[in-house]
């Protein structure tokens, strides 16, 4: 599937210490990393047209309740907030309608930041990861997408291992 990063453990582990394991602070963080990094996985699993349970080896895919269906997008719809997918399936018709795909290859490396509480109780979390994908065109031509870093931005609901609420994604070199 060529989704690199993605499924290699270490480097999406970065700024974990073991010395952190054992509290509420971290395994709060881990578990809203992990939701991230799912949303992304099944995000690009959508886009690349790849039906198939998440693979064992995936050790960041931490939602194990619905790592078992191999539709991504109805993994998606267990945790992403059905309006919110309405709107994506929407924006997305034309990319899926003209038979495109992603070939996803992320980064290695990603960093992963918890923002903090909005205001409405929502917890805000960006997720930053660098991109080499490519668009393959219904003649399997392979267009590639600039090369950049990006930021995922994910408002999960108040409630740890609630829905995604909301989600950006923006080039990093946007916030220069």
């Amino acid at each position: 599937m060529g989704m690199n990063g993605i499924d290699r453990g270490g480097s999406w582990e970065a700024g974990r210490r073991g010395s952190e394991r054992p509290d509420y602070g971290s395994r709060r963080t881990d578990s809203l990393r992990g939701i991230c990094f799912c949303l992304l996985y099944d995000l690009c699993c959508w886009l690349a047209a790849v039906a198939r349970p998440v693979p064992e080896d995936v050790e960041e895919y931490t939602l194990s309740t619905v790592r078992d269906i191999p539709d991504p997008r109805q993994r998606l719809s267990r945790y992403v907030n059905p309006a919110l997918l309405q709107v994506w399936e929407e924006a997305l018709a034309p990319f899926f309608e003209i038979g495109a795909t992603l070939e996803p290859e992320l980064g290695e490396a990603g960093s992963f930041q918890e923002r903090g509480r909005e205001s409405d109780g929502h917890v805000r979390c960006e997720l930053r990861f660098s991109n080499r994908s490519a668009v393959i065109d219904r003649h399997r031509r392979r267009h590639p997408l600039p090369q950049d870093d990006w930021v995922l931005t994910v408002w999960l609901s108040p409630e740890l291992g609630g829905y995604v609420e909301n989600a950006t994604l923006r080039r990093a070199s946007a916030d220069l």
